[in-house]
């Protein structure tokens, strides 16, 4: 029997505003001092996506549980793959094929190894100790490596944690300060970038969102909670504009990890219990952050073709940034709408809980 549907209309908003953040950290420098802030900054984008997933794939399990007194590992992981493998493996292996097929030379021993650690989820490791691939247009992908890491866990953690609060607050917490005390170790023993930054030590927003996807907290409905959801938020995650980049050791790669993910919490708190921030749940916006996985996927690619029309119109910073997001977008539209999709109507076969539309 099927629950209610489980669906946060705002939230898709706001995982597109995530993706945007992650476009601008990876668009070259613009030439204004306030906007490569921005930029460099543009790394939380990451954690805040992070932080989403954590939240709603978690409330899901939750109301799962709530329904019938369980959950079922094997349809979560089912679901899992149905929404991340097809585009992500489709992917890294076309790009492989494209980058190496048409050489004469044998492919690098290193390339091939990357390609491996892309097929088993454990390019965030070798990111870690040997910097990002060489692979075109994926070495951003180490991310999805550490999620499928953390989300390989997740159904086993919650069918233990949930019959009890107390249990499941204790033992993220557990884990918490043995990634707050794994990140003081590599800082004090120097550790390059970016192997904190690559690494599960660093996924405190996975947690957060875990522990509060789990509890669904319900605010109180004033004034100030919503001002300080907003101010509190948007202090967290751009307040390292400040601070030493996030590539350079310091004792900031110990905290800002915990506070980014208190900065994406409030956020999506105040994107749920906000009627100001009701523009986030616009049909634009819901479209694009259905179609967010893709425009991540995708946004190197589109980084590219924004540089080659740039430089065909002689144009600036700014025409290579919209010809970017542009770009991304409608190779994001083509691959959910041709390709995704399918895959996401078989995955409803192993729903118990209703999600997002398709």
């Amino acid at each position: 029997m099927k629950t209610p549907a489980l669906y946060f209309p705002t939230l898709d908003g706001l995982r597109f505003f995530a993706f945007f953040l992650v476009l601008l950290h990876h668009l070259p420098p613009s030439a204004s001092p306030l906007l490569r802030l921005f930029q460099e900054q543009g790394w939380v984008g990451v954690h805040v996506f992070l932080f989403l997933s954590a939240y709603l794939l978690t409330a899901i399990l939750r109301a799962e549980w709530q329904a019938s007194g369980g959950i079922s590992v094997r349809k979560f992981y089912m679901r899992r793959a149905l929404r991340i493998w097809p585009l992500y493996f489709g992917f890294c292996v076309a790009l492989f094929a494209l980058t190496f097929i048409p050489r004469t030379i044998p492919v690098p021993h290193g390339d091939w190894f990357r390609f491996l650690g892309q097929m088993l989820f454990v390019d965030n490791i070798i990111s870690g100790f040997r910097g990002y691939g060489d692979i075109p247009f994926t070495p951003h992908l180490w991310t999805i490596s550490l999620e499928e890491q953390f989300y390989l866990f997740l159904p086993l953690m919650l069918a233990s944690f949930l019959a009890s609060s107390r249990r499941l607050v204790s033992g993220l917490l557990a884990i918490w300060l043995l990634f707050l005390g794994a990140r003081l170790v590599m800082m004090l023993n120097q550790a390059p970038h970016p192997m904190i930054w690559t690494s599960m030590v660093s996924a405190d927003s996975l947690l957060l969102g875990t522990l509060l996807g789990a509890l669904r907290p319900v605010l109180p409905d004033s004034v100030p909670v919503r001002i300080a959801l907003l101010a509190g938020g948007t202090a967290a995650l751009f307040g390292g504009m400040w601070l030493t980049p996030i590539g350079v050791n310091g004792i900031h790669q110990v905290y800002i990890y915990t506070v980014t993910a208190c900065g994406a919490a409030a956020l999506t708190m105040a994107a749920l219990h906000e009627p100001w921030l009701g523009f986030l749940a616009s049909r634009p916006l819901r479209y694009l952050g259905k179609i967010s996985y893709g425009l991540y996927v995708f946004h190197f690619m589109g980084i590219e073709i924004g540089r080659r029309v740039a430089g065909k119109l002689d144009g600036g910073w700014w025409v290579q940034a919209i010809a970017a997001l542009l770009a991304t977008m409608l190779l994001s539209v083509l691959s959910y709408e041709l390709f995704e999709r399918h895959f996401l109507k078989l995955k409803r076969k192993f729903e118990t809980v209703r999600s997002r539309p398709v």
